[in-house]
């Protein structure tokens, strides 16, 4: 098993500062939301559904 450097941030430290952004596509207006996406942790726009970052495995 590898060890992460120290001071790195997880998959879930990047879901969760990017909790509560706007949407990143042009035509949408909506709000990142932490949810589950296709048995993945994600965040999904609350708008459009669409994933913009999504953490199959943290080890």
């Amino acid at each position: 098993m590898s060890q992460r450097p120290e001071g790195r941030p997880t998959g879930r430290d990047v879901l969760a500062r990017l909790d509560g952004d706007d949407c990143t596509l042009p035509a949408c207006d909506g709000t990142l939301d932490r949810q589950p996406f296709k048995q993945t942790d994600a965040v999904v726009c609350d708008e459009c559904g669409t994933p913009q970052v999504r953490v199959w495995d943290d080890d």
